[in-house]
């Protein structure tokens, strides 16, 4: 009788976090954004070419000193692919899948093998002829996973500090 008070004690502990799970949502929206002193045309030319991801990424080998990248045949526009492989960044690979001229430049994110989906997008809006807001955005749906859901509040916050640092890198390229 004592074992079975023991698995029924924790059938409901664990009926109770994973139904509490379902008070945390599933969806997500990060969006972060700052003034660049530089026109759209510029700014969209810089983001819509992976080679210069390099010099504004947190991903970087200040973070990995094993980082390495790796190019396909292109490195700009759709289709641009950056590769990744670093020990503590693992295997993974950036691709632009869509940009508009001076507007826009949406990607994607594969890690470890396509367990880890992300996409964004960088939006440029033209603040006046010299200057432009970006637009860093990430979206996206955990799912059902309960270990997620209760996770995505960190995630949230992780996200807008690792976007702010990266836009003020950009920023800080851009107007050298």
């Amino acid at each position: 009788m004592k074992l079975f008070k023991v698995f029924l004690s924790f059938f409901l502990i664990v009926a109770v976090l994973w139904g509490g799970s379902f008070l945390f949502p599933r969806t997500y929206k990060v969006e972060r954004s700052i003034l660049i002193n530089k026109p759209a045309s510029d700014v969209y030319d810089f983001m819509n070419d992976l080679r210069n991801w390099e010099k504004w990424s947190l991903w970087n080998k200040e973070t990995d000193s094993t980082l390495q990248f790796f190019y396909g045949t292109r490195s700009d526009s759709v289709g641009g692919r950056q590769y990744f492989n670093g020990t503590l960044l693992g295997i993974g690979r950036f691709r632009i899948a869509a940009s508009i001229p001076a507007k826009q430049v949406r990607y994607e994110l594969y890690m470890h093998g396509g367990n880890v989906n992300a996409s964004g997008l960088f939006r440029m809006q033209i603040s006046d002829s010299n200057t432009t807001v970006l637009h860093w955005i990430d979206s996206g749906d955990v799912g059902n996973n309960p270990v997620y859901r209760y996770m995505l509040p960190s995630k949230i916050s992780s996200t807008e500090k690792a976007f702010d640092d990266g836009l003020a890198r950009i920023k800080q390229v851009l107007e050298k």
